[in-house]
């Protein structure tokens, strides 16, 4: 199962691909313009109505930049954490209290319900001036929300997560913030030196054994580390948002390097995913775990965003990891 292509040259990869970025952060910042032209700068500390265009293709007006945000997924927390707004309630508390978002000390109330199926009680509750979750998932709420204002979240691509963080910086009037926050985001992606390298390694996930699946190609990590590292994985099928279910004898039939693995952890009493997986003699034939390098991680945030944050989060432990003598330490958000 071949893996994308991609340059072998690293640091012309990295100029093109840094290129690349610019250009998608212009035409964003030109789309953010247009969309808050109402606004008053950020810098004037001015208020007044703010639009943005959401994922869905439809404007967002506030009367004032929103202060009270609502989280209904991961992406929303990281957009908010690069722009400095705590949110007032959100479905991911252990995101919002890790110290690589808003930290333990963070005041936002954890939101009762599921991630498919959220309190409309305790986001009315919050009083939110916005609400901001996946359009696929959530965008089915917005009669139960009333005239409380819902941004739908729906990222594909390359420059996306960009993109997002810079509509939502105008909703909150806080374009100096993101422009900060992409800056870092641009350097970090450069310094990792996209390009291609010998090391194949997977993002995999689940909470049993009968339950796995991977990071397709076509997923928000599986896009990432494919510009990176050797992931030669496929894509999903259409509809399945990047996530594919994969048997072990797929898995072995690949024998990555490296494993990453995600314990979704449904059930606190069972045994943690690695350790099921290590009563299935299959398990054990894979290099990775022969070698010890398979890498179990952190479930309050790998897999639940795809924004700028999280791009760095996922390349400051793969990178390091996988490649120890090219990258001896974490570049970006866990940059010591």
């Amino acid at each position: 199962m071949p893996g994308r292509s991609r340059t072998a040259i690293p640091v012309a990869a990295a100029t093109v691909f840094t290129l690349a970025l610019a250009a998608c952060g212009q035409d964003a910042d030109n789309e953010a313009e247009v969309a808050g032209s109402d606004a008053p700068d950020a810098s004037d500390g001015g208020t007044g109505a703010v639009e943005a265009e959401d994922w869905t293709g439809k404007t967002v007006t506030l009367e004032q930049p929103a202060e009270r945000v609502v989280c209904l997924d991961g992406t929303c927390i990281d957009a908010l954490a690069e722009l400095g707004v705590e949110p007032v309630a959100s479905l991911q508390i252990d995101q919002v209290q890790h110290p690589y978002f808003f930290g333990p000390d963070a005041a936002t109330q954890a939101l009762d319900g599921t991630f498919f199926e959220p309190s409309i009680e305790g986001i009315v509750a919050a009083e939110p001036d916005l609400v901001v979750g996946s359009a696929a998932v959530h965008g089915e709420l917005q009669d139960a929300l009333g005239d409380i204002p819902f941004f739908g979240v729906e990222l594909s691509d390359d420059g996306d997560a960009e993109d997002n963080l810079q509509r939502l910086a105008v909703l909150t009037d806080r374009q100096d913030e993101a422009e900060t926050a992409v800056e870092r985001y641009r350097s970090t992606l450069a310094d990792y030196q996209p390009g291609a390298r010998a090391t194949s390694v997977l993002s995999m996930y689940g909470g049993a054994t009968n339950d796995i699946g991977i990071d397709a190609l076509d997923s928000g990590i599986g896009r990432l580390l494919a510009r990176y590292t050797d992931y030669p994985w496929p894509a999903a099928q259409e509809g399945e948002s990047g996530f594919l279910e994969i048997g072990l004898e797929d898995i072995v039939a690949v024998d990555p390097e490296h494993i990453f693995v995600l314990d979704f952890a449904f059930d606190p009493d069972a045994p943690a995913l690695v350790e099921q997986l290590e009563d299935e003699p299959i398990w054990g034939t894979l290099q990775a775990v022969r070698n010890g390098t398979v890498h179990v991680v952190d479930n309050a945030w790998w897999g639940t965003t795809s924004g700028t944050r999280g791009e760095q989060l996922y390349l400051d432990v793969v990178m390091p990891t996988v490649y120890p003598d090219e990258f001896p330490e974490p570049l970006g958000i866990a940059a010591p």
